[in-house]
């Protein structure tokens, strides 16, 4: 127990280590985090995680190639490195453009195929072309991305609801987001044509807001009109993309989200997957939820809290999956829970991937509760060892 105290505590220290790369230092740990990702990834992880999560496939190659491609801006041009960003990147989209992708998803949907496997995929396409000069983009990849906004935006123009299904009577907010940040990143990337669209979507949006004026968790697939309202998991997902929709709208949904789900354990932060006061709530979109602490919503809060500033608890959630993690290195790179869900490790990598090349500082003292809460375990451990010594 002792161990483990100490343990703990010199893992809340963790800082990442930066490697020279390009104009700046690369956060290595990430790179380190990939590698092992690859051999799982060309090792059909992508058909395991299927096996226990509905869009396991799916979720997987799209954050696979999501943090890959983080990197590309910050790879030295023509380096090794770069190189295996495109490829590994590449890779992923050709997976997810592969029947095996689409078998989960319903062709005779509004949105054939549903605004999940659409608003991922295109999303993902999209940054990826983004991140190349625009001398290098494929123009039948480019093509292939127009068209798929394309059909988003069809949908979305004979839709009353700004949540298209994802399954055929079953819409969740998340997936909606998914599919407008695609067509935000179109107008970033082509002659613009979604603007008027977005700011509709956006206004449909705000009037269906849960009673605590936030996106909720899942609505009614004809109306948008909420069903469950906003939850831990999917507020730090959608939170990601809603602020390259509209940046002011986003932060006026973070703070709101800060404030019902952000909390402390053991001094520690960590992201509620229910709003404080709400019963809470376990399955399979939360994943583990222990002291009514999600999993997903804190591995993917990290992130969240990076993306709109808050860099303290952006560091604390960061050093608190390095605490409680079990993150090893190992000879085929480094990986978290012994290496046993991709899935966690493609989530901690795209966390861990936004802005690779810039340090994260946390106000002082952050971590100050659970040193004290220790220090006060190691005086009860150690004073029996002491007296039983004395006698």
């Amino acid at each position: 127990m002792l161990l483990l105290v100490l343990y703990l505590n010199v893992k809340l220290f963790y800082a990442p280590q930066p490697a020279p790369e390009g104009a700046y230092p690369l956060n290595q740990e990430v790179v380190s985090q990939l590698q092992f990702l690859r051999g799982k990834m060309h090792h059909g992880a992508g058909a395991e995680m299927q096996k226990l999560y509905p869009e396991g496939f799916v979720y997987l190659n799209t954050l696979y190639a999501l943090s890959w491609i983080e990197l590309l801006p910050h790879t030295a041009p023509g380096s090794g490195l770069q190189q295996q960003a495109r490829t590994e990147a590449q890779w992923a989209l050709r997976e997810l453009q592969a029947p095996a992708a689409q078998l989960t998803f319903d062709e005779d949907l509004r949105l054939p195929l549903g605004a999940f496997y659409q608003g991922w995929t295109a999303y993902c396409a999209g940054r990826y072309l983004a991140a190349l000069p625009p001398s290098q983009r494929d123009s039948a990849e480019l093509s292939r991305f127009r068209r798929q906004c394309a059909l988003i935006a069809e949908a979305l123009h004979s839709s009353s609801s700004p949540y298209l299904e994802s399954y055929a009577g079953a819409a969740w907010s998340a997936d909606g987001v998914m599919g407008a940040a695609a067509l935000a990143w179109h107008d970033r990337l082509q002659p613009p044509r979604y603007g008027s669209l977005l700011k509709e979507w956006t206004r449909k949006v705000r009037q269906r807001l849960d009673a605590q004026g936030l996106i909720p968790h899942s609505v009614q697939a004809a109306t948008g009109l909420v069903q469950e309202p906003a939850r831990g998991s999917s507020q730090s997902q959608l939170l990601n993309f809603l602020v390259e929709i509209d940046s002011a709208f986003a932060h006026q949904q973070f703070r709101q989200y800060r404030r019902l789900f952000l909390t402390r354990r053991l001094g520690l932060p960590g992201v509620q997957e229910s709003a404080i006061g709400a019963p809470t709530t376990e399955d399979i979109d939360s994943g583990p939820v222990i002291w009514g602490v999600g999993g997903a919503a804190s591995l993917v809060g990290r992130r969240t809290m990076q993306r709109f500033q808050d860099t303290t608890v952006a560091v604390g959630l960061r050093n608190s999956i390095e605490a409680f993690g079990l993150p090893w290195h190992g000879t085929a790179g480094k990986f978290y829970l012994g290496g046993q869900l991709p899935i966690a490790d493609a989530f901690i990598a795209w966390s861990n991937s936004l802005e690779p090349h810039k340090p994260l500082h946390a106000a002082f003292g952050w971590r100050t509760t659970f040193q004290l809460l220790s220090a006060t375990v190691m005086v009860l451990l150690l004073v029996p060892l002491w007296l039983t010594r004395r006698r």
